[in-house]
């Protein structure tokens, strides 16, 4: 994937940033065609945190949300609805 924009709210660590990019940057293979842009936003409630994920193909948009109590299984739950939506285009 060429280009990741991770958006993290003041709350939430510096270091979600690396890792919602590794994570949600590996799904370009299973997309149907070139990732033109990713976007990831983290945010936070008072005990909740919010990941909301967006791809641009090339004339197709791919979201996703996800809310869990911490970074990482937020962006793992995230990564993986990302990922069942981009393999489901191939159908």
């Amino acid at each position: 994937m060429d280009y990741i924009q991770v958006s993290l709210a003041e709350a939430i660590p510096e270091q979600a940033r690396d890792y919602a990019s590794a994570r949600i940057g590996s799904l370009d293979r299973y997309a149907p065609d070139r990732v033109d842009f990713a976007w990831v936003n983290l945010t936070s409630d008072k005990a909740v945190i919010h990941a909301h994920a967006r791809f641009d193909l090339k004339w197709v948009e791919v979201q996703a949300y996800a809310e869990a109590n911490t970074v990482t299984e937020v962006i793992d739950l995230l990564r993986e609805r990302m990922r069942r939506q981009l393999v489901s285009m191939h159908n």
